[in-house]
């Protein structure tokens, strides 16, 4: 028997950002019987094929769209096979000699299921000095640690609301004028379709990062939300020309990085951050696959002009953008992020992972991925001129 009810499916894809209708209208047709007879998620798709058939659907399609809602860590399949559309990278899921959680924390809920995963080597340049899951909110911090966890809510920020109570009322996201103007250019149902069902997990991302920040500090969402205002106006002009498809380019390359932002946080040593991690992650794979859809549309609708208008896009303006995002090899915030076990990684990990990643996403597209040295070089060069303005009487930008 099939370990995921169709049912369980039918109500999941349609309101994901990275929905494909074609497909759930295959699932409508195909028989239950079917369904539960297959032994795995290959044979399956071998037999909802004639249904995909029928409704212009593609194979390929629902492979990843199972293993991105099923597979380990969120559901009873196994390791996504479907690496970038679905798949945890491989630098995430572990190593023999990683940095334990603490003696006295006892693991219950989401932090038990998740504790095998991102538990990385030590570092050779860092003496770790908090444990996975070793602070909860209203624990007393070490100075230095509040000072490195409040820099790190800073740096991702994700409170484009600062209320949820009454004070909200006549508040409005601060994304929500640009929303607004790209649901007009969405070229077709199924993408007006997908991304207000992304805008609905933004909402949720911001109230999910909103109680986080609340239940640290009441005045930190507010803080938080005043800094991304500024940090908003210096950086929307350079992120897209205003297109439906630039925002495509850039979810496919922004929420993807995202993944390998909020993975971090799997192992933090601050348990209520580690405990929204696998859920964000879930959310900008989804985001991220709605990018890649669209521009995969755009592509199919366009021919061999739009896939170079694409290329040029992204060799000369997201790419660079999107490398240099990670940070400098030689940060010392990432050290410290490090240390206080906050982060994980190295930003060169971090960017050579993605880099091979986005050679899969844009080989699959027919593009190419830009040569690694030259677009990072490019992109840091921009990004320190983009800093100065962001920095611009704003303390943590």
């Amino acid at each position: 028997m099939f370990p995921v009810d169709k049912r369980s499916v039918q109500c999941l894809w349609l309101s994901a950002p990275d929905a494909i209708p074609a497909l759930c209208f295959a699932l409508d047709d195909m028989p239950a019987e079917l369904w539960r007879d297959a032994p795995d998620l290959d044979a399956l798709a071998d037999a909802v094929t004639p249904y995909l058939q029928r409704h212009g659907a593609r194979r390929w399609d629902f492979i990843w769209s199972m293993e991105r809602h099923f597979s380990e860590p969120y559901g009873p399949l196994p390791k996504a096979q479907q690496t970038f559309m679905a798949g945890i990278p491989d630098m995430f899921l572990g190593a023999a000699d990683a940095v334990a959680p603490a003696a006295a924390t006892r693991l219950e809920g989401v932090l038990a299921e998740q504790a095998h995963l991102n538990r990385v080597r030590l570092h050779s340049d860092v003496t770790v000095a908090a444990a996975p899951y070793q602070y909860e909110a209203g624990s007393e911090l070490p100075a230095e640690h509040r000072e490195w966890l409040e820099k790190l809510f800073f740096a991702h920020g994700e409170c484009m609301i600062p209320y949820f109570g009454e004070e909200a009322k006549g508040i409005k996201s601060m994304y929500q004028d640009v929303d607004a103007a790209l649901m007009e250019q969405a070229p077709d149902a199924a993408s007006r379709l997908r991304f207000s069902n992304f805008t609905n997990e933004e909402y949720r991302h911001t109230f999910q990062f909103f109680s986080l920040y609340n239940a640290y500090d009441p005045a930190l969402p507010r803080k938080i939300y005043e800094h991304e205002q500024k940090v908003f106006r210096a950086y929307m002009d350079f992120k897209t020309d205003g297109t439906w498809l630039d925002y495509g380019i850039f979810n496919m390359l922004a929420d993807r990085l995202g993944t390998y932002q909020a993975f971090e946080w799997v192992q933090s040593s601050y348990a209520p951050l580690a405990r929204v991690a696998l859920k964000a992650v879930k959310d900008e794979r989804g985001h991220g696959n709605m990018g890649y859809l669209h521009v995969r549309d755009f592509i199919e609708r366009e021919g061999e002009r739009g896939r170079g208008h694409v290329q040029q896009r992204i060799d000369n303006h997201f790419y660079p953008f999107h490398l240099a995002a990670f940070g400098s090899s030689s940060s010392a915030n990432n050290r410290m992020w490090r240390k206080w076990g906050l982060k994980q990684h190295s930003n060169d990990a971090l960017r050579a992972a993605y880099h091979a990643e986005m050679s899969l996403v844009l080989d699959s597209l027919g593009l190419k991925v830009p040569v690694f040295d030259d677009a990072y070089a490019r992109g840091m060069e921009a990004a320190a001129k983009l800093r100065k303005v962001a920095r611009a009487g704003d303390a943590y930008a």
